[in-house]
């Protein structure tokens, strides 16, 4: 035999020692390989789950600010009814009091004209 034969006989054999030695190896990767595909498929499926909460999320964010708007617009209407209830309540009882006092002048005045009777 010449030696490059010998070398390649030597290489071919040591190449099989390798394999035979290196296949438990392989084959707890591939296991590991396909445990790990099954691991990215579950994540993959909680990203979607977690996408589709997002949005959820996201919407709800969009009601109560639009909630939170409404709110705000309501509180100024009703600080602006509080201000013409004050304004009314105001100016209600200015009219009530001249009222009341027009009206002991016309008393007054049947009395004087003796046109209502004098209560003693």
């Amino acid at each position: 035999m010449s030696d490059n034969e010998l070398l390649s006989a030597i290489s071919d054999m040591m190449d099989q020692k390798l394999d035979e030695r290196l296949k438990p190896v392989n084959d707890r990767l591939d296991k590991i390989d396909d445990h790990l595909d099954k691991v990215d498929d579950r994540l993959d499926k909680m990203d979607d789950r977690l996408d589709k909460m997002d949005d959820r999320l996201d919407k709800a964010d969009d009601t109560l600010n639009t909630l939170k708007f409404s709110q705000e617009h309501i509180t100024e209407k009703l600080k602006g009814i509080e201000v013409t209830m004050n304004y009314n309540d105001y100016h209600l009882s200015h009219d009530i009091k001249r009222l009341h006092e027009d009206l002991d002048t016309i008393t007054e005045i049947l009395k004087i004209n003796n046109m209502i009777p004098i209560a003693k």
